[in-house]
C-alpha cells in the first residue's frame, strides 16, 4: 500500500509539473515572467548544497575515524576512496551518453537512491572488504551517476548565453554545502560516532532526492521552448567580442571536438587539476594534523576552505562572462602551486592559513573549467565530452589518494607526495594556457577529415 500511495504522489508531481511547462510554452517560455530554467537550476543547486556535498566534501571527515574503527593503514583506507573515483572514470563515458541522449531526471532519482541507501547500509558494516564493495558498487555508483556531471550537463542545455552563471551557481553550491557540513558532520562524529552520522545522512539523501529530482528536466526544447523566447541565444560567432575567446554558437560532434587541440589541452589540464585536488580533499585533515593541528581543528581549516570558496566561486565563475576563462584558469593553477610548495616546506600551523586562502582561489578559478567546456564545444554533447575526459581525470582521482597514503606510510609525511602534486598543478596551468579555441578553418577542415 505504501508504495502504491508513492507512485500516486510520483504521478501527481509529474502532472502539475507537465501542467506548469503547459503554462510556460504557452506563454513564451516563461511563467508570471520566470525562464523555468531558473527553477531547475534551483533544484540542482539544493541536490548539490546538501546530499551533492556530502559525498564531494563529507567524506574526509570519516577518513580518521573509519581508519581507527576498522584497524586500518593509510594504504588501505585511501584504497577505499581511490576505487571509487576509479569507477567514476570506467563508467563516465557511459554516463556522459545517457545524460545527452535522455531525460536527467530518472538518472537523478534512481542514482540518489542508490547512494543514500548504500549510507545507511555501511553504517553497519564492520567488515573492509564488505565496506569496500558497498562504498564504490552503491555509494560511488549513485553519486558518480546522479550528481557531479550530470547536474552541469542540464545547466548547459538550459543556459546558453548565462551558461557561466549556472554553472557557477551548482558548483558554489557544491562548496558551500561542504562549508556547512564539515564542521557539522565533524561534531556529529565526535558526539554520536561516525556509524550514526553515516546512518541519518543516507536516509536524508533517500527521503530529499526524488521529490526535489522531480523539477529537474531535459531542456527548453523538449517542452517546445525556443533559445530566442528564453533570451539564452548566442549570436553565431567565433569569439564573444568581451574576451575573444569563448561562446561559440556551434554545437561540435564528438568526432570533431577529439580532432581539437583545444579539447585535450582542457582535458589534461583538467585532469592534472582533479588529480591534485582529489588527493587533497581525501588527505586534507590527515594532511593538518601532519602540520601541527589537532583533528577537530583539522576539520574547521577544511571548513575555512569552503567558507572562503564560496564567494571566490562566485565572483571568479561570473566574470567568466566577460573576462578569459583560459587565463584566470591559468593564473588560479599556478597560484595553487605556489599554495601547496609553501604548505610542504613552511613550518607550522600558520602556513595553512595561506594555503587555505590560495587553494580557495584556485576552486573558484576551476569554476570556470567546465564552463570554458561549454562555450567551445556547445551543449549537445556536453556531457559525452565531459564523460570522456572523467575516464582520464578519474584515474588521477582513484591514485592520488592512494598515492599519499602510500607515502605516508612509507616515511610517515606528506612532503615528497605534496612536491609532486605542485608540480601537478604547475602542468595544469600549462595545459589550460594552451586551450586556444580552435579557428573556423580548423573545424571546417577536422570536419572534412
Amino acid at each position: 500500500m505504501p508504495s502504491l500511495q508513492c507512485g500516486g504522489r510520483r504521478e501527481v508531481t509529474g502532472r502539475v509539473w507537465e501542467h506548469t511547462m503547459a503554462r510556460v510554452t504557452s506563454s513564451g517560455g516563461r511563467l508570471r515572467g520566470v525562464y523555468p530554467g531558473w527553477w531547475v537550476l534551483a533544484a540542482c543547486c539544493f541536490l548539490a548544497l546538501l546530499p551533492g556535498a556530502i559525498f564531494s566534501y563529507g567524506f574526509p571527515v570519516f577518513y580518521l575515524p573509519i581508519q581507527n574503527d576498522l584497524m586500518l593503514s593509510s594504504t588501505r583506507t585511501s584504497l577505499i576512496f581511490a576505487l571509487s573515483r576509479g569507477e567514476a572514470g570506467i563508467g563516465g563515458p557511459l554516463v556522459g551518453w545517457l545524460v545527452d541522449r535522455f531525460d536527467s531526471r530518472p538518472i537523478v532519482m534512481i542514482s540518489g537512491l542508490m547512494a543514500g541507501v548504500g549510507l545507511i547500509i555501511l553504517s553497519g558494516v564492520d567488515n573492509y572488504w564488505a565496506f569496500l564493495f558497498v562504498y564504490v558498487g552503491l555509494v560511488s555508483v549513485g553519486n558518480n551517476t546522479g550528481f557531479g556531471q550530470t547536474f552541469l550537463a542540464v545547466m548547459n542545455r538550459w543556459f546558453v548565453r548565462r551558461r557561466a552563471v549556472g554553472m557557477t551557481a551548482v558548483i558554489t553550491c557544491y562548496t558551500a554545502g561542504g562549508a556547512i557540513l564539515v564542521p557539522l558532520l565533524s561534531r556529529g562524529v565526535e558526539a554520536l560516532g561516525w556509524r550514526d552520522v553515516m546512518l541519518y545522512s543516507g536516509i536524508f539523501v533517500a527521503v530529499v532526492v526524488v521529490p526535489v529530482s522531480m523539477l529537474i528536466r531535459r531542456s527548453p526544447e523538449a517542452f517546445g521552448i525556443s533559445l530566442e523566447e528564453s533570451g539564452e541565444v548566442v549570436t553565431p560567432s567565433s569569439t564573444d567580442g568581451a574576451n575573444g575567446e569563448q561562446n561559440t554558437a556551434r554545437d561540435y560532434s564528438v568526432k570533431e571536438a577529439l580532432k581539437t587541440p583545444t579539447y585535450w589541452f582542457i582535458l589534461w589540464g583538467s585532469t592534472f587539476r582533479i588529480t591534485v585536488t582529489s588527493g587533497i580533499l581525501v588527505h586534507g585533515i590527515p594532511i593538518m594534523v601532519w602540520k601541527g593541528a589537532s583533528e577537530q581543528a583539522g576539520a574547521d581549516f577544511v571548513a575555512m576552505l569552503f567558507f572562503i570558496s564560496i564567494p571566490t566561486r562566485i565572483l571568479i565563475g561570473i566574470s567568466g562572462v566577460k573576462l578569459s576563462g583560459r587565463w584566470i584558469l591559468t593564473a588560479g593553477m599556478a597560484g595553487g602551486a605556489m599554495s601547496l610548495a609553501a604548505l610542504t616546506y613552511v613550518e607550522g600551523t600558520m602556513i595553512i592559513y595561506l594555503f587555505v586562502v590560495g587553494i580557495a582561489l584556485l576552486e573558484g578559478a576551476a569554476t570556470l573549467n567546465w564552463v570554458m567546456l561549454g562555450d567551445i564545444f556547445g551543449r549537445r554533447n556536453f556531457a559525452t565530452l565531459t564523460g570522456i575526459i572523467s575516464i582520464f581525470y578519474s584515474t588521477g582521482m582513484m591514485l592520488s589518494p592512494l598515492f599519499l597514503g602510500w607515502v605516508f606510510d612509507k616515511t610517515g609525511g606528506y612532503t615528497w607526495s605534496l612536491l609532486i602534486l605542485t608540480a601537478l598543478y604547475a602542468a595544469s596551468a600549462c595545459m589550460f594556457a594552451l586551450a586556444r579555441p580552435p579557428r573556423a578553418g580548423q573545424v571546417e577542415a577536422s570536419a572534412q577529415n
